[in-house]
């Protein structure tokens, strides 16, 4: 179970990561410290699982059962190691053991048990101890404070610990009897185990990043063309953008449009009818709200549909203004489309923006800077400098 844990961490961790790779400022933020922790902690207590692993001692009625039962024989300590682990100041050793049962084969198993420091010489290599077999035909064993050296120990005799045969552990959870794992924790059940635990990192991290997918498909349609993110300028990712847009606002209608590389802002009014407009933000495949946009509209013939951008009609004519003023890289272009003055030749003073809509831009290399305009249809590109 705390492997499962550590893997759902370790999945929450990377979805996190690919999130915020993919997604836009903040996104699954939680997931940093949810993540990290979880893996951290139960990393942890698997480590020091594993090092009290087979500690657990059986009951006392398991201990009475076996010796009651004749489940009993004698064994001779091999070897005493320290694992490393200490418990109240005292140290978790491993104790080799040759077993000679009253009824069966001379066997070699191991015992984890904590060794108080003043036990530690009863333990040495060559004592011999009574023990209890918990359960028939396994290797369990538990070490009684019955007297070894009574007489009906006194003719048994132990070959060398390298004619006993392999060393056979007991139960890692415990003892005989104890709940076993709904999958087993031997080498037969390895690739199962590891099946079930990436599986479930994989899907700790897809729960992360799902909010993210459009991001996330930008991403992995971006990569081929030697970027990370999307180019909000293409035609193919702006029109994913306003589709966006436009379904988050609830219609269509917008008084400007501002496009970038990497995000697009329109301000949109409430409704159709309102002169209340509120600004709304496209990145990374997420769109978010910004509250009350500014300036607001005087009237409602500022308006315009997200459908009169040709998205790649503007973007030529940018690349063509681009080369025209001598640049080659179009990083850092942006557009804004907006309705212009409504002045005329008869009404020159007419500061009422329902004119045209026209797409506006600066074409910048850090050393000159030229401004432009174009028709959202992408006619009429014209200087403005």
């Amino acid at each position: 179970m705390l492997r499962l844990t550590f893997f759902l961490g370790l999945g929450i961790l990377l979805g996190g990561v690919v999130s915020a790779l993919v997604g836009p400022p903040g996104a699954a933020s939680w997931a940093f410290p949810v993540g990290l922790i979880t893996a951290v902690v139960s990393a942890v207590l698997v480590l020091l699982g594993k090092s009290l692993r087979g500690l657990a001692l059986p009951s006392e009625e398991q201990v009475q059962s076996a010796l009651a039962d004749g489940r009993v024989g004698l064994a001779r300590v091999d070897a005493l190691t320290q694992t490393g682990t200490q418990i109240n100041e005292q140290p978790v050793c491993d104790i080799d053991l040759t077993v000679r049962p009253v009824r069966g084969g001379v066997y070699r198993t191991r015992v984890r048990r904590i060794v108080q420091l003043t036990q530690i010489p009863r333990f040495q290599p060559g004592t011999r101890h009574v023990v209890a077999i918990l359960a028939e035909g396994a290797p369990d064993v538990a070490l009684t404070d019955e007297d070894a050296t009574a007489e009906i120990w006194a003719d048994t005799e132990f070959p060398p610990a390298a004619a006993a045969g392999e060393l056979r552990l007991g139960s890692a959870g415990g003892a005989p009897g104890s709940r076993r794992p709904l999958i087993g924790t031997g080498k037969r059940s390895r690739p199962i185990r590891i099946a079930v635990f990436v599986l479930a990192g994989l899907l700790a991290g897809a729960a992360v990043v799902y909010p993210y997918r459009a991001g996330l498909a930008e991403t992995v349609a971006a990569i081929p063309e030697g970027r990370f993110h999307a180019d909000l300028r293409e035609p193919a990712a702006l029109d994913r953008a306003l589709t966006a847009l436009a379904a988050e606002v609830g219609h269509d209608r917008v008084v400007s449009v501002t496009v970038s590389e990497d995000l697009v802002t329109v301000n949109a009014p409430l409704t159709p009818e309102s002169l209340n407009v509120d600004r709304w933000t496209y990145r990374k495949g997420s769109v978010t709200h910004g509250g009350p946009g500014a300036p607001q509209p005087e009237t409602l013939s500022e308006q315009f549909a997200l459908t009169e951008i040709d998205a790649g009609a503007i973007l030529r004519e940018v690349e063509r203004a681009a080369g025209e003023a001598g640049v080659n890289s179009l990083d850092g272009v942006m557009y804004n489309a907006s309705r212009g003055l409504a002045q005329t030749d008869e009404d020159p003073w007419n500061t009422e923006r329902s004119g045209p809509v026209s797409v506006s831009f600066v074409i910048n290399d850090g050393y000159r800077s030229s401004s432009f305009r174009v028709a959202p249809d992408g006619s009429g590109l014209e200087s403005t400098d």
